[in-house]
């Protein structure tokens, strides 16, 4: 993951990468993190990275001006992060991945770096994913996976105006590539993908296509949390 910092107060700028680095770690990622003092220089250099951590209040070039380049040079995601918690309705035409309070760095950071881990994996890890079929390898479209369920030896992967497959595999393997794909675990023989689940009821989970889904009470709880955060990303 290719991060930048670009913050006029060094000292605030040097405790971020320290901090970036501290939590990235947790998520077994190695950061490579460049660090700007100056938006001019910044702005010069265009550096490609995946996300610019990017303080609004600046002498010279503020942190909005700065974000219209960043949006006109390609795909890197911005997270502003100020000391003045109104800036945060202004910074909404930028198309911001997050803002961040500065006075709340510690506390918010976390869930930043999750959220950013997850979609910067959801990028590189492109949309197709290979299942080990009787006849051979079969690429599907992992948006178009609808959920997989275990029995016996094999795996039955339902997918979306397609055929469905049976192929080889482990189930906590898939639950693990998948993970940064919204998959959910549902019960110990159902890999679910939230794009496709309409509601969770006692006991099952039901598609949008009405198919019912078993739903483990040991589950629940974790369940409905990671769906509410798939549906808050999506907003």
């Amino acid at each position: 993951m290719h991060i930048t910092i670009c913050d006029d107060d060094a000292d605030f700028a040097d405790n971020l990468k320290t901090l970036l680095e501290k939590e990235l770690a947790v998520l077994h990622v190695s950061p490579v993190i460049s660090v700007y003092n100056d938006g001019n220089a910044f702005i010069a250099d265009k550096p490609d990275c995946d996300a610019v951590f990017l303080d609004i209040d600046m002498p010279a070039v503020n942190g909005f001006d700065i974000a219209e380049q960043i949006n006109r040079m390609g795909e890197s995601l911005i997270i502003f992060v100020t000391m003045h918690d109104e800036l945060v309705y202004s910074s909404i035409k930028f198309r911001p991945f997050r803002f961040i309070r500065k006075s709340h760095l510690a506390g918010e950071l976390p869930e930043v770096l999750n959220a950013l881990h997850k979609t910067i994996g959801k990028r590189n890890a492109g949309r197709k994913f290979e299942f080990q079929t009787k006849t051979g390898s079969v690429f599907l479209d992992v948006s178009n996976i609808e959920y997989i369920e275990i029995y016996g030896h094999w795996l039955h992967v339902c997918v979306d105006g397609g055929e469905d497959l049976q192929c080889y595999g482990s189930l906590s393997e898939f639950e693990k590539e998948l993970a940064p794909f919204d998959f959910i675990r549902t019960h110990k023989s159902y890999l679910v993908n939230c794009k496709y689940i309409y509601a969770i009821e006692k006991g099952q989970i039901v598609l949008d296509d009405k198919t019912e889904i078993l739903l483990s009470r040991y589950r629940a709880g974790e369940v409905r949390n990671k769906f509410r955060s798939y549906i808050r990303s999506e907003l």
